[in-house]
């Protein structure tokens, strides 16, 4: 049998050689956790010892113009014009998700808001999570996913009281579609604490587990490298 000794070697020194990662779990965590208030991926960072990086575009939609072609990938809007490939400053970053083109303007929707270009000036119409925006008439209608759906004129403005966005809303509500179960989803939603607390709580469940870690990460480390009251004492007495 093991000795009580050798069990709390083995505790100590995979926790010791551990405690960088267990601390980024835990600060990582909160930080994601408190993401739907510090919308962290509106906040573009240069960081003094990586070198530029060369991701890989992973489209997510298109649309053809006359002249050119739109791409909208995880991490930002791409123009077409020939052999000629552009970026849009703005969008840096920002995962697109939907293109729509209306005569010579582009409206963009994307995890940043919904956002028009016409010709060189790009300006944010809506500062939501934005899916999908589609063309009824003269109007915009978008999904906005948490937000429901939003009808909007060509310059942004919301139409209150919209008749279109408010039936398919109730329809939607009345529907009462029950959503299938997976493993995948069963175990998704036991990490993040939807299956215990709910989708409400989630980010405070994420917060809570991710303190309690940095707490264990913190008085491990302190516990690890602190002597035990008395050891130098008993090593003076040893020696004499």
């Amino acid at each position: 049998m093991f000795t009580f000794k050798q069990m709390r070697a083995w505790h100590k020194w995979p926790g010791i050689l551990f405690l960088f990662p267990a601390f980024l779990i835990s600060i990582t965590a909160i930080l994601l956790a408190l993401d739907g208030f510090l919308h962290m991926d509106r906040v573009k960072i240069n960081l003094p010892f990586t070198t530029d990086t060369y991701s890989e575009i992973e489209i997510k939609s298109m649309v053809v113009a006359a002249d050119r072609q739109y791409v909208g990938s995880k991490n930002g809007l791409y123009i077409v014009e020939g052999t000629r490939v552009s970026s849009v400053p703005e969008l840096a970053g920002s995962d697109i998700r939907s293109l729509l083109t209306v005569n010579d303007t582009l409206y963009i929707s994307s995890k940043q808001g919904l956002w028009r270009l016409a010709g060189n000036t790009i300006i944010r119409l809506i500062d939501k999570d934005v899916f999908h925006v589609s063309q009824v008439g003269d109007q915009l209608l978008v999904s906005a996913g948490k937000k429901g759906i939003i009808q909007l004129d060509r310059n942004g403005e919301e139409v209150k009281n919209s008749s279109l966005a408010g039936e398919i809303a109730s329809k939607l509500s009345a529907s009462k579609q029950k959503q299938p179960q997976t493993l995948h989803k069963l175990v998704i939603d036991l990490h993040t604490g939807e299956a215990i607390v709910g989708k409400t709580l989630m980010p405070f469940w994420i917060a809570f587990s991710g303190i309690q870690l940095l707490l264990l990460t913190l008085t491990g480390c302190w516990f690890a490298f602190k002597k035990k009251p008395g050891a130098k004492k008993s090593l003076i007495m040893a020696d004499k």
